[in-house]
């Protein structure tokens, strides 16, 4: 994964960064757009139109790069960037979790529990990070970090409404695996003081 990412980063962020540097675009602005492109991509999901969904939420998450990378660029790493960032992100992922429920709310069978898992796994995946970060540790195990999810849940959106069940159960499963490493980690590297 972390190869992808640099590739991406080379030949589609630093370009774009590089522009919006030169038109002086501040990163907490780019960070705050996002909440816009997932508001966006929430109606499309409602809607059930996950193609156009995946194109919102794909930017929402590309928009998570670029504010990142002005603000190392331009030397503005602020405590108050890096929290709007880290919640805004959050509550972008909330909102389109929120926009699936409520497509299939009325379609019968257990789509609603794994969503519901879902979103619980992914918040928790970031908080179990952040809070032993807080603590000292770097508890980076575990695939289902917010890039996997946004990859699986474009390329579920893209394959339709009827595919993106089985999207949900892995990212359901998958995130709650990932939060119960990150506590054996902590667990384990706590157990050495």
């Amino acid at each position: 994964m972390t190869e992808i990412k640099e590739i991406g980063r080379k030949l589609f962020v630093r370009p774009i960064v590089s522009v919006l540097m030169a038109l002086n675009v501040h990163p907490n602005v780019i960070t705050i757009s996002s909440l816009g492109l997932a508001i966006v991509a929430f109606f499309f999901y409602r809607s059930g139109v996950f193609w156009a969904g995946a194109i919102f939420l794909f930017w929402c998450g590309i928009f998570d790069t670029f504010d990142g990378e002005i603000a190392r660029r331009k030397n503005m790493i602020s405590r108050l960037g890096s929290f709007l960032d880290s919640t805004i992100d959050r509550i972008n992922e909330f909102i389109v979790y929120f926009g699936i429920y409520f497509y299939y709310h009325d379609k019968g069978g257990t789509i609603q529990f794994w969503i519901l898992v879902a979103i619980f796994g992914s918040m928790m995946v970031s908080y179990t990070r952040a809070r032993a970060e807080g603590l000292g540790i770097s508890p980076q195990v575990g695939i289902f970090e917010r890039f996997t999810r946004i990859v699986l849940l474009v390329t579920g959106s893209i394959f339709g409404p009827r595919f993106m069940p089985y999207i949900i159960v892995i990212l359901a499963c998958g995130t709650i695996l990932t939060m119960l490493r990150r506590i054996f980690f902590v667990r384990k590297f706590s157990l050495k003081d």
